[in-house]
Parts: structure tokens; sequence; C-alpha cells
């Protein structure tokens, strides 16, 4: 009968000294700030918490804090990992040994949550938030073979980066060059009467690129297209906003493609050594009836160096392109994309070694379905038309290039 009684109790006394909920991973603060301007005012249910005294678990978030308290209802808001934003559901607390020793008991804040949206955290105010893209080799995540990065100039270097061609005999396309930028994404977000009324994310600066394109192959080739990351990058940033910090994750990606065909064995080069200024900004109003409230726009201004050759006449065409894309993230949920990418499209005339270039940037960009972290007016997925600036121009082998 002893035996029967302290079974339970034991199993008692475990169950207490065992926290509630999922198990928990620390909270890295993000440190790199970027720039802001104007200001928000949060609403008096707001809790900001501290990165060092804060764990985190799909639907928990534990607190270590005795003057810590919350409420249902109360929203949470902390610079952690990809930044964190949640709504309360319910609180409990414990109180858990540290090291052994009950008189150094600490207490652990229990806190059951759910997704929450930067406005319900918002009461009204506007703000302009704005940094770099340092693209190097510290925050590369991955890059093929003949990709570099030179820290400091965030130049983006190619050499020989090759494509098979599939199917196509002895098909190939190398790319050399390089890509430099010193393009700022800014977002611009103004709430009223307890939403977003405006959303903004952009990019702008310049882009500057010089890029040969070589494609070849053994024999005729019917029409292709081949396009590849190239490399990928990942850039945190919170953005404080007098106590609010708003955590956006910008991941740009060196991305290229190429689509061709050919009426017989051929190598060709074309090249272009552009420098764009460019602006690409992707927006929301909440008095848009159009597109869910969604818009695009793009403009771009360059002086263009294009290059041409081919060794054998014949007929046919290609167009390649190499540029950047950024995904972007806030508070860890994927938002916008943005993209601009400088272009060659080229057909050949035949034996008299002729040839039709047009050459410029393409910008576009969308959003995903589901995007409502921000406010729940802006979940509607859009996929902005694709623009562009170009010039085109008539070649003649060896070289030369006349524009039209």
């Amino acid at each position: 009968m002893r035996v029967f009684v302290l079974f339970p109790l034991a199993l008692l006394s475990l169950a207490a000294c065992t926290p509630p909920g999922p198990s928990t991973q620390v909270c890295n603060p993000v440190t790199e700030l970027g720039n802001v301007s104007g200001s928000l005012t949060p609403v008096n249910a707001l809790k900001v918490l501290d990165p060092d005294k804060t764990e985190v678990a799909p639907g928990q978030v534990v607190v270590t804090d005795s003057s810590f308290n919350a409420s249902a209802g109360d929203v949470l808001v902390s610079n952690c990992n990809d930044g964190l934003l949640r709504k309360v559901k319910s609180v409990s607390s414990q109180s858990v040994a540290s090291g052994g020793v009950s008189s150094q008991a600490v207490r652990k804040v229990y806190i059951q949550t759910e997704e929450a949206t930067l406005e319900d955290a918002i009461a009204a105010g506007e703000v302009t938030l704005q940094t770099d893209l340092p693209i190097g080799e510290a925050n590369m995540v991955q890059a093929l073979d003949g990709v570099s990065v030179q820290d400091f100039t965030g130049r983006i270097n190619l050499t020989n980066v090759k494509f098979d061609i599939p199917g196509v005999p002895g098909g190939s396309v190398t790319l050399n060059g390089f890509i430099e930028q010193t393009l700022k994404p800014s977002f611009n977000l103004k709430f009223s009467n307890g939403s977003v009324e405006v959303f903004k994310a952009s990019m702008s600066g310049t882009l500057k690129s010089s890029i040969t394109a070589t494609i070849q192959a053994d024999a005729s080739y019917s029409p292709f297209s081949l396009n590849k990351e190239l490399a990928s990058w990942n850039i945190k940033r919170a953005f404080l906003v007098g106590s609010v910090p708003v955590v956006v994750v910008l991941q740009p990606r060196l991305i290229a493609g190429v689509s061709s065909n050919a009426g017989g064995k051929v190598t060709v080069q074309v090249g272009i050594a552009p420098t764009f200024t460019t602006s690409l900004q992707l927006d929301y109003n909440r008095s848009r009836t159009a597109n869910g409230g969604w818009n695009n726009a793009f403009n771009a201004s360059f002086a263009l160096n294009p290059t041409f050759n081919y060794s054998v006449p014949v007929q046919g065409a290609g167009h390649a392109f190499a540029g950047l894309a950024m995904d972007i993230k806030f508070y860890g949920v994927a938002g916008p994309s943005l993209e601009a990418k400088p272009f060659i499209n080229l057909t050949l005339n035949g034996n008299n070694g002729s040839a039709a270039l047009k050459t410029g940037i393409n910008g576009k960009s969308k959003v995903e379905a589901g995007f409502k972290v921000l406010g729940k007016g802006l979940e509607t997925s859009y996929d902005g038309p694709s623009i562009e600036q170009a010039r085109s121009f008539s070649c003649q082998a060896p070289s030369t290039c006349t524009a039209n």
C-alpha cells in the first residue's frame, strides 16, 4: 500500500518540475540596425520582449523575468531571430530552481500565443525604413562555381560560369563579367483607422554590369529555355521605431537565364556594359480597388555599350539575362519580391552576318498570397506585369552595332 501511494506522489513531483508546452529555442537578437524616419504610436497592449530573457517555440513564448506580466489579448514583439510578433492567448508562470538550489529559483512566464499583425501593435503613424544591401562573402548562403564576391566593393564576379544546354550536342552557355550595385531597399508604412493605409517596398540606386554571354552548339537545335540561381545571400535588419522593433530579412539572389534556338552549328558572343540608374517599387494602398490594392512601378535610365560577334553565319535567336532578385520577409513571413535584370535579345539573320540586338533592363515585382503580417488587407497575391526599359541596335559581324 505504501508503494502504491508513493508512486503517484513521485509522478506529481516530476510533473511539477516539467515546464508546460513544447521545447523552446534561444532567442538570438538582430543587432544590425537600419535607418528610420517618422514615428508610430503603439497600442497600450504592446509588450516589447528582451531577447536575452526570451525563448520561443511554435505557439509559445517563455520569458524569464520576475517582473514580467502579460494578459490575454496583449501583443508581443521582439528583435528575436527573424522577428517575433504574436498575440497572447493565455499566460501561466512557474518558479524553477537555478543550479539545483531552490533559494535561487527564477520565475518563468509561459505564454501561449497566436498569429498577430503589425496593425494589432500600432495605433497610428507613418514611418520610412531604409538600409543598404551589403552583399559579401560573409552573408552568402550558396554560390555556383565561378561566382565570387569582392568584400568592401560588393562586386559580384562571374568567371566562366557555364550552363549545359540539355539535349543539345556540345551545347552550352558561358557567362563572364561582373555586376556591381548600390541599391538601397526602403519601405514605407502608414497606419490609420486601425489598419495599414499604405505600404511601399522599393529598391533604387545604380546597377552596373559588364556581361558577356557565349552560346555554342555543334548542330541545329530547337528552342530551349534555362534559368539558374547563381548565388544567394541572407541579410537581417532591425528597424527600431521608438520602442517597436520591425525586423526585415533581405534575401538577394543573383539570377541568370538563357533561351535560344539555331539552324546549324554556331558560336555566338554578345555582351553589354551598361550602368543603370533604376527605381523599382511595389505598393499597396487601402483605397485602391484594383488588384487587391497592389500596384508596381519601374523606371531606369542608362547608357549601353553592346558588343557582338559570331563565327558561323546561321539563323537563330537568343535571349540572355543576369540580374538581382530580392525576396523580403517581415517578422519571418515571406512578402514582396523585387527583380532588376539587365538582358540581351539577339536575332541572327543568316548568311550575311547581320543581327538585330535589343538590350536593356527588366523590372518586376510581386507578392504571394498570405502576406498579412503587416495588416490583414495585404494578404491578396499580386504578380505585377514585367516592365522594361530597352534600346534596339542593328549589328554586323565581326563587332559593329549601331543604335536604331
